[in-house]
């Protein structure tokens, strides 16, 4: 039946697929850190706002652990039962948050959600690398972060929704549904990607001693782990502390007063569209003309602009620069993947989205711990916070720039 499904399904089909199971698994999560930090929600589930910090963050923390040898698991084993499982993992995880109360079960199910989010990532990247060619896997892969980062942007609202209307342990319960209906929904019509039985004993035994490829490994980490430093980060842990140094109490709209917490709700909903569109024009550009990396260091800098304008909180013009910043993570996000499918052998594509997906995580980690802390002890302005950004931008575009002519002797020696 796999096979079946696969022939019918084209790749561009699949990356879509991929992409909706991944934004319908984002419904518990964002829904936690939409709601959570809530007074009233914290009381319900027995916990503190520093416990909230801690859940918060924990998912990330247990990727750096399981990043790698999950990377490793999908050199070895077919994908489409990981995938499954992973959904089934996330559901697991809403259906813990649902029904736990106090701190252990509640990090308990946000390490459930670690894994499977591991799980996930890796395996649709993986899958994705699968079916795709140096023609299309910019656009392949573009397609699937436009509709990932849409889901981001609709889980927080979907989940903020079901808990007001129906409160968080059934709404959790709620999304929990929703993902196991998309497991079956991957269960039916999701084919396998991984090559044939007869070539997999070969590839087991060649990708266990073959050497990682550190030119593509090394630039790759560095500019996930830069990246996420920044955006997932410095930006998304500050930008309330920057919407009301723009804004101060509130605006006043229509003779009625939006609060900031309002005012960064809308902020945040709105800066996913440049992220969207980027993803899938970058990839399609990426594609036509061949120079991966170059289209990389042009997102960067378009970045680093923005992020330079927003530095100066004194004026409206930084809500533009807002707008250009989220490219980065649309156009990175996408590509990175298709450089490694582009580069690497296919027996070891698993391995190297497991290691620079935990770079990348170490960075979103480390970057609200060190932006938060500059800015409580006072040792850096948010201002000088922004233009420390912007400089470490410059690098990661300086090390994407240089990496075009190692993409152009790849291809030369390829063609």
């Amino acid at each position: 039946m796999r096979e079946k499904h696969h022939r019918k399904l084209k790749p561009i089909q699949i990356s879509i697929i991929l992409g909706m199971g991944t934004a319908v698994s984002l419904l518990g999560d964002s829904t936690l850190y939409t709601v959570l930090p809530n007074p009233d929600i914290r009381v319900q589930l027995g916990v503190s706002l520093t416990m909230v910090g801690i859940l918060l963050g924990i998912n990330r923390g247990i990727r750096l652990l399981v990043n790698g040898p999950i990377g490793l698991l999908y050199e070895r084993k077919p994908r489409r039962p990981l995938l499954i499982l992973s959904l089934l993992l996330g559901a697991v995880s809403n259906i813990i948050y649902s029904v736990g109360t106090g701190f252990w079960p509640l990090l308990i199910g946000r390490v459930s959600w670690g894994i499977a989010w591991s799980l996930l990532f890796i395996g649709c990247m993986t899958m994705i690398l699968d079916v795709g060619s140096e023609e299309n896997r910019g656009h392949l892969s573009g397609s699937y972060q436009m509709i990932y980062l849409l889901g981001i942007g609709l889980s927080s609202l979907i989940g903020g929704i079901l808990t007001d209307q129906f409160g968080f342990r059934l709404g959790q319960l709620i999304c929990s549904g929703v993902v196991l209906a998309m497991a079956l929904v991957w269960y039916f019509f999701l084919p396998e990607t991984r090559p044939a039985k007869k070539d997999m004993g070969q590839t087991k035994k060649n990708s266990v001693n073959q050497i990682l490829p550190l030119k593509i490994v090394i630039p790759a980490s560095s500019i996930l782990f830069l990246t996420r430093f920044i955006t997932w980060g410095v930006l998304s842990s500050t930008t309330a502390i920057w919407i009301s140094k723009l804004f101060g109490g509130g605006i006043e709209f229509a003779n009625v007063i939006l609060p900031i917490g309002t005012i960064t709700g809308v902020y945040s909903a709105t800066k996913m569209l440049p992220g969207v569109a980027s993803a899938r024009v970058a990839g399609k550009l990426s594609d036509f003309i061949k120079k991966r990396w170059m289209v990389v260091a042009l997102a960067i800098l378009i970045g680093v602009i923005g992020i330079w304008i927003m530095s100066n909180t004194t004026t409206k013009l930084s809500l533009f620069g807002a707008l250009l910043t989220p490219i980065i993570g649309g156009s990175v996000e996408s590509l990175i993947p298709a450089i490694i499918g582009d580069q690497a052998d296919k027996k070891i594509h698993g391995r190297i989205l497991g290691i620079v997906n935990t770079f990348g995580d170490l960075g979103a980690t480390l970057g609200p711990i060190a932006a938060l802390w500059a800015l409580d002890s006072s040792l850096i302005p948010l201002k000088g916070l922004y233009r420390i950004c912007a400089g470490l931008l410059v690098l990661a575009m300086i090390i994407s720039y240089s990496q075009t002519k190692t993409e152009n002797n790849f291809r030369n020696q390829n063609s």
